[in-house]
């Protein structure tokens, strides 16, 4: 059962991140404003690290890719989530027909 899911997320993860250019790719003011937001940062973020001694700068640069990689994961993971948010929705509604072998565990 948890190759099926993780068969689908895979799928859903790739579609999430193949055309970003597409009609229905959503773009949220909120998401505009803080891509907007790190853009005017990260020059003042590359000054700092290169102000400090080049130990400190690498350590505080693995903990923002390890942070870039955690929002990453976060956002495939919410991205997954909703699709299956709405096969259960439409599933309630008696629009899709119930496969007991796809059952969500719990659900």
């Amino acid at each position: 059962m948890d190759e099926v899911w993780k068969s689908a997320a895979q799928f859903l993860g790739a579609l999430n991140g193949e055309n970003i250019k597409r009609d229905s790719y959503v773009s949220t003011p909120e998401y505009r404003e803080a891509l907007a937001a790190w853009g005017k940062k990260e020059q003042e973020w590359e000054k700092l690290l290169a102000a400090l001694p080049s130990d400190t700068a690498e350590s505080l640069q693995e903990i923002k890719e390890c942070l870039e990689e955690y929002s990453s994961e976060t956002e495939k993971r919410a991205y997954v989530q909703g699709y299956v948010d709405c096969v259960q929705v439409l599933h309630s509604l008696g629009l899709l027909k119930g496969n007991p072998r796809l059952q969500v565990p719990g659900m």
